[in-house]
């Protein structure tokens, strides 16, 4: 049955607005999400290129709706010609801005290549203007600035964001990352490069009836699910990376810390112990009396530093309970009771308990333990009691001793309390400190489930 290019005529007449709108809608979400983006993926290089594919996105569904609103609307534009032309045009020409900076690493090139992509953009405005002087109709203008645009902008900017995408990954990104990556970025430029394609081949698309604006719309849908997809990947593995360092920089400063403490504290407790047994020994003949009481205070010096490394030893055993809540916390308790010889009590209450994250639970119970290990240090309590009550919609962890409070200095001196407001935060919980002079210290967190 010979084809009936009629019917063909008149189908692609029927789906070619649909099409159209959703090409536009396609390129119009992945400028929204690109602009999203920005200002989490601004520390990698290519994200910081990111508003230049979005102002392209833009331009290039502006451009498809209004094909599609004007002759809904039965109106011969929305756009003028020439305005329509100059959005065409600056998206095609922020396109190739794209491919061109991609293409290089920061530096003296990338203002060389910027300064380029002006140079031609004037040179392809100055020939609409040179036109428009020779005498040429505004739709006459129009139609050689959409040739010269999709030609001259878009097609080599389609080829060079692949090719720039490509050596981005290799640049930017160590193998590790590159080989989770490398895939939606690959499909990305892939896609980039297939649009320069499209739109070079529009002008046989449309002779031949093809309904080309279904490509369009595929390539802005991939556009957006590849480069989303990639760059999320990419995060996660900075943020994995800064988690590992800052990690690191904890454990470094805990061990500066806690060798100057020992040094300055229980070293010199010990040395000066010391020094008062040679006393007694000297003066147990000629003072009896004299030297009992010395060595009463010798043994009472003793017992502290005794404390002092108990505690020492309860802060480097890093290691977090692998149980759950209730019992990584029953954990923590009888840790510190045996290395500090402090009275602590845990008491649970509730309803029944909701399951939680690994990363929640784990901040958890950094929290009591950096709570515990104040105590430990500065409160001179002789009992803490930490209370986990399970609400219906969030939880509340209440920690109290019987210490000496903080005084008259301020809540958040130390480190240890700024690390627990910390992991409040990435709890996205709420966080009260209440230390009054003389009447001891206390915590309460509220951790949404």
């Amino acid at each position: 049955m010979p084809l009936d290019w009629t019917t063909v005529s008149e189908w692609v007449g029927r789906v070619e607005p649909l099409l159209r709108f959703v090409h536009g809608l396609s390129f119009f979400v992945l400028g929204v999400v690109l602009l999203l983006l920005v200002p989490r993926a601004s520390r990698m290089e290519i994200g910081r290129r990111l508003p230049l594919l979005a102002v392209f996105g833009f331009c290039e569904a502006l451009v498809a709706w209004d094909d599609v609103l004007s002759p809904a609307l039965e109106v011969a534009w929305l756009i003028p010609p020439l305005g329509r032309t100059f959005l065409l045009g600056a998206g095609y020409l922020f396109l190739l801005a794209f491919g061109l900076l991609a293409l290089v690493p920061p530096g003296p090139r990338v203002q060389a290549r910027v300064g380029g992509a002006v140079l031609v953009g004037s040179g392809w405005l100055l020939g609409l203007v040179a036109l428009l002087l020779l005498g040429l109709s505004a739709a006459q203008v129009s139609a050689w600035g959409d040739v010269l645009a999709r030609y001259g902008f878009a097609l080599p900017g389609g080829m060079l964001s692949a090719l720039g995408l490509r050596q981005q990954a290799r640049r930017t990104m160590h193998s590790a990352m590159l080989q989770r990556a490398k895939g939606p970025l690959r499909a990305a430029g892939v896609t980039l490069g297939v649009f320069g394609a499209l739109a070079g081949l529009q002008a046989l698309a449309e002779a031949i009836l093809f309904p080309i604006s279904i490509l369009y719309a595929a390539c802005g849908l991939s556009l957006t699910v590849t480069i989303v997809w990639a760059l999320s990947v990419v995060q996660r593995e900075i943020e994995r990376w800064v988690e590992d360092v800052e990690k690191s920089q904890a454990l470094s400063t805990d061990r500066e810390r806690i060798s100057r403490e020992l040094h300055d504290g229980t070293i010199q407790a010990i040395y000066a112990a010391g020094l008062m047994l040679e006393g007694v020994m000297q003066a147990i003949q000629e003072d009896p009396k004299g030297a009992q009481e010395q060595l009463s205070r010798t043994m009472a010096s003793l017992n502290q530093a005794i404390q002092d490394i108990r505690r020492y030893i309860f802060n480097l055993r890093g290691d977090l309970p692998s149980a759950d809540l209730e019992s990584g916390l029953e954990q923590l308790l009888e840790d510190f009771r045996i290395n500090t010889l402090i009275e602590a009590t845990l008491t649970i209450d509730g309803e029944k308990p909701r399951p939680m994250r690994v990363e929640q639970r784990n901040h958890i119970f950094q929290v009591v333990r950096e709570a515990l290990s104040n105590t430990a240090r500065h409160a001179r309590a002789r009992k803490v009691a930490v209370a986990l009550v399970f609400g219906t919609n969030r939880l509340h962890l209440h920690i109290a001793d019987d210490g000496v409070g903080f005084g008259h200095e301020p809540i958040c001196e130390g480190q240890g309390l700024r690390n627990i407001q910390e992991r409040t935060r990435l709890l996205d919980g709420v966080l009260d400190i209440d230390g009054d002079s003389g009447h001891g210290v206390e915590i309460t967190l509220v951790v949404p489930y």
